[in-house]
């Protein structure tokens, strides 16, 4: 899909429901917007919106926006159309058919689908390619295999026409065997994981998880706390497969492990959840949890509340918790109005660019690992 000579361009379409206000629309299309450009080779040639409370069954845009689609497909030479929703296949399908004769090559892509393009690009580890596909089975079902172009590592592929009814079973069957296999794996790599976190807690081993929205600084604290120097990005998924680290604690007099993993985003479907249960297997059996918050983000606490739902779906959500306040160089709220809101989550204000506060969350992480040896 992506090609290296040129830039693939992008058209994105926006289906609020009619209650949103323009600016809680604009700011879920600049997030789309954000999440494509972390492709690296993509040029955003348009943004379309199309209210609608309840999807057109058979594009979920509707055929008016369809045919406006088709115009700007035409015209623009677009390569990529993103409905920034999760849309069913047979919709994604449909609306691709419309557009075919406007670009023989178009892509028609849901929300799901750019998370998991991005996903594939970002994951090295053999779990988290594991975990993507199993996520692209699941979200793709049985058009990823032989309905036209068939989904690579890096790409998502739609279907096709002219598929027959015993074509159509064996493609299910081929499906189902295929999720079987890939779950296999995984769940082997999960009992191992999950081996050597009992064998820690068994040699009185803690370990401290570090989570929050995606780009909220999760991994330049990690590098601060822990002396690595893994890859610090301006993007969205950065960080995808877990990173373990060690931490001193001199009045506690012990190490502890540090866990860095991937970063949450609004809207993140349970299939995608569900498929990196592995990865955030560490933050499950946290003993303690580091909430990083970016503070000079406008909607900062909205993005504490997504973070904090899927936390409560994880079943983590009564972890002894520190919110973690970053980026406060650039900070839209003042420290005693954020202090008096989160005090019961002990909260801390940092800039781990700077390596300014750090100090501070090192000796909270100590004080915590010494009250409960004690």
């Amino acid at each position: 899909m992506i090609n290296t000579g040129k830039k693939t361009r992008f058209l994105l379409v926006g289906v609020p429901k009619s209650r949103l206000s323009k600016e809680q629309i604009i700011k879920d299309l600049q997030e789309l917007w954000s999440l494509v450009m972390t492709l690296g080779n993509a040029e955003i040639v348009d943004a379309l919106v199309q209210r609608a409370d309840r999807p057109d069954n058979a594009t979920f845009i509707g055929r008016g926006k369809v045919d406006e689609l088709y115009e700007k497909v035409k015209n623009e030479q677009i390569d990529v159309v993103v409905i920034n929703s999760i849309v069913k296949a047979q919709q994604l399908h449909n609306v691709k058919m419309k557009l075919f004769s406007a670009n023989e090559k178009i892509e028609v892509w849901d929300r799901v689908d750019l998370i998991l393009f991005i996903f594939s690009l970002h994951a090295h580890t053999a779990e988290a390619k594991l975990q993507i596909d199993l996520a692209k089975m699941h979200h793709m079902g049985p058009r990823i295999y032989g309905m036209g172009k068939v989904l690579s590592n890096q790409a998502a592929g739609i279907g096709a026409v002219g598929i027959g009814e015993t074509n159509t079973e064996l493609m299910k069957r081929h499906w189902r065997s295929a999720i079987n296999k890939v779950q296999e794996q995984l769940d082997k790599l999960s009992a191992e994981k999950e081996q050597q976190l009992e064998r820690r807690k068994r040699l009185g081993l803690e370990t401290v998880s570090i989570i929050g929205y995606t780009n909220a600084g999760k991994t330049a604290l990690f590098n601060r706390l822990t002396g690595k120097k893994n890859l610090t990005e301006n993007v969205l998924f950065a960080t995808l497969d877990s990173a373990v680290g060690k931490l001193y604690l001199p009045t506690a007099k012990k190490e502890i492990f540090i866990t860095d993993t991937i970063g949450f985003i609004k809207n993140l479907p349970p299939t995608l959840i569900k498929a990196f249960t592995s990865t955030l297997m560490e933050s499950i059996h946290a003993d303690i949890v580091l909430h990083v918050i970016d503070a000079s983000d406008e909607d900062m606490k909205y993005k504490i509340s997504v973070v904090e739902k899927i936390l409560h779906d994880l079943k983590i959500q009564n972890k002894h918790k520190i919110y973690i306040f970053n980026k406060m160089d650039k900070a839209i709220y003042p420290k005693n109005e954020l202090s008096a809101e989160y005090d019961i989550y002990t909260p801390i204000f940092i800039s781990a660019s700077k390596n300014e506060g750090v100090e501070e969350v090192k000796n909270c992480i100590d004080s915590l690992s010494l009250s409960a040896k004690a």
